[in-house]
């Protein structure tokens, strides 16, 4: 009983470790980053995550400007909307994007900044958003994404998760 026992045991640990090495990729931070950008360039939109005053995530979903592959990213809102509140308040924020495929994500982790220069929202402006906004000194402001951190999982290009834990890769900027 107690060989079959220590088999189990050892059968389970050999899984577990072939597993964990598995999870480990071969990509270099430029090729995951690439890839990142690849899965942000493709959504159309973004899931923005603030914090209230109470420190109660709040969501909705955005369209965001994808200025550079450097992960220069601006959005646009009401300059009277709870998110601009919430980024006074609290300027940590999270950004979500979900690649059509709905096996690939990055979450970028970082701060917002407002930006309600002129020049510079006439610089980082994106077309689409036109429409909703006819003065732009009044009636917008900027949300500029600072990300320190980001999180990846890519089915198709084997950046998986860790299987025990399910922490995804993650680049730290």
């Amino acid at each position: 009983m107690f060989f079959k026992s220590y088999i189990s045991h050892l059968i389970v640990i050999l899984f577990m470790v072939i597993s964990i090495s598995s999870f480990s990729q071969e990509y270099s931070k430029k090729n995951i980053i690439d890839i990142a950008n690849s899965i942000i360039n493709d959504s159309h939109s973004c899931v923005f995550i603030t914090l209230d005053s109470n420190n109660k995530p709040t969501s909705r979903l955005m369209d965001p400007n994808i200025y550079n592959n450097d992960f220069e990213i601006y959005l646009v809102t009401n300059p009277n909307s709870r998110k601009v509140s919430h980024i006074r308040n609290d300027n940590r924020i999270t950004l979500n994007f979900s690649h059509n495929d709905g096996r690939s994500y990055v979450s970028i982790n970082g701060t917002a900044k407002l930006i309600n220069e002129l020049d510079q929202k006439k610089k980082y402006w994106k077309s689409d958003w036109t429409p909703y906004y006819k003065d732009l000194n009044r009636d917008c402001i900027l949300i500029k994404i600072n990300p320190k951190s980001l999180e990846i999982v890519s089915t198709s290009n084997n950046i998986l998760s860790n299987p025990l834990t399910w922490e995804p890769t993650t680049i730290i900027f």
